[in-house]
C-alpha cells in the first residue's frame, strides 16, 4: 500500500491535519510503517454519513472512476470515523464519504478507518463545511444549509462563519438568503440550470415557476431578470409563448373571427406578432371586414 503524507499546515482551513491535530502528525511515520497499529477495518454497512455533512449530491461519474481505482489499488488513505452513541459498533463519517461510497460501488465490504471519538461535533461540523468549500464541492444550496446548521446547532454568528470559511460577511448573508427560494428555484440551482447571479434578483419577491422556466429557456442575464422582477412588481403582464395569457387571447380571436391565431411575444424586447391562418381569400376578406367593423 502506498504511503500517505499528512498535510502539516495549521489552522482551521488546512484540512485533515487541522482536525486530527499535531499528535497524529508526529506519529504519521508509525502509521505508514505499520498500518495495523493505527487503522481499523470497519464493515461498510456499519458506517453512515454524519449529520454534520453539508454535501448531499455526489457526481456519479467521479464515484465510478474512484471505484475503479479502489478496485485496482485499494483504499490508499483511511477514512475518519466517530463512534455513534446510539448504536454499538456503528460509526458516523467525519471525512472520506467519497471513498466510502466508491467502496460500495466496488462491492468492497470493509474499509480502513481511523476512529476519532475525541473530537466534538461542533469542530467536526466546522471542518466538514470548510473542507467542502475549499474543494468547491458544495452547490449553493448545500453551502447555505451548511451555514444555517452552524448557526442553529452551534450558535455561530455570520461574522464567525465568515472568519472560519474565509468568505466576506456579505457573501455569507447572500448565500443564506438562498434558503428563501422556492423548491423549483433551489432545484434549478443544484442542477446548475441557473446560476446564483441569475436567481438572486428573485429573492424577496413573488415569482412563478413560469418565470423560472422563462429565465432558464432564454438564458437571461441577471440584469434581464432584474427587469422582469421590476415589471412584475409594477404588475405589468409577464408573457411568454404558450403561457395561459397568450392561449386565452388566441382562443378569443378564434371565437370572434373563426380564424386560428398564433401569438408570439418577446417579453424582454416588448415586441410581438400575430399570425392568422386563412385557408382561402374568402376567409381573408371576412377577416378584413371584421377588423374594419
Amino acid at each position: 500500500m502506498k504511503k500517505n503524507k499528512i498535510n502539516k499546515n495549521s489552522g482551521l482551513g488546512s484540512g485533515l491535519s487541522s482536525l486530527l491535530g499535531s499528535e497524529l502528525e508526529k506519529k504519521s511515520t508509525l502509521i505508514e510503517e505499520n498500518i495495523n497499529e493505527k487503522y481499523k477495518m470497519v464493515p461498510i454497512e456499519f458506517i453512515q454519513p454524519g449529520p454534520w455533512q453539508p454535501r448531499k449530491i455526489f457526481d456519479k461519474k467521479e464515484l465510478e472512476s474512484l471505484s475503479k481505482s479502489i478496485k485496482n489499488q485499494g483504499v490508499i488513505q483511511p477514512i475518519i470515523l466517530k463512534t455513534r452513541d446510539d448504536k454499538r459498533n456503528h460509526y458516523y463519517l467525519i471525512a472520506g464519504e467519497r471513498r466510502w461510497r466508491a467502496c460500495q460501488l466496488a462491492k468492497i465490504h470493509e474499509i480502513p478507518s481511523i476512529i476519532r471519538d475525541d473530537i466534538d461535533n461542533k469542530r467536526i461540523a466546522e471542518f466538514s463545511l470548510v473542507e467542502n468549500i475549499q474543494r468547491s464541492e458544495l452547490n449553493p444550496i448545500e453551502e447555505a444549509e451548511g451555514y444555517q446548521s452552524l448557526i442553529e446547532k452551534y450558535d455561530y454568528t455570520q461574522e464567525e462563519i465568515s472568519k472560519a470559511v474565509g468568505k466576506s460577511r456579505p457573501y455569507i448573508a447572500n448565500i443564506l438568503r438562498l434558503q428563501a427560494l422556492s423548491d423549483l428555484a433551489k432545484e434549478f440551482l443544484t442542477q446548475e440550470k441557473l446560476t446564483v447571479g441569475q436567481i438572486r434578483p428573485l429573492i424577496g419577491h413573488n415569482y412563478t415557476d413560469n418565470l423560472l422556466e422563462l429565465i432558464y429557456k432564454n438564458n437571461l442575464s441577471s440584469r434581464q431578470v432584474e427587469t422582469l422582477v421590476k415589471k412584475q412588481n409594477k404588475k405589468l403582464p409577464l408573457s411568454k409563448n404558450n403561457d395561459l395569457d397568450i392561449l386565452e387571447l388566441e382562443k378569443e380571436i378564434l371565437e370572434i373571427t373563426g380564424i386560428k391565431a398564433k401569438i408570439n411575444f418577446d417579453n424582454i424586447k416588448e415586441k410581438g406578432n400575430i399570425k392568422l391562418e386563412c385557408n382561402n381569400l374568402s376567409e381573408f376578406n371576412y377577416l378584413l371586414k371584421k377588423i374594419k367593423s
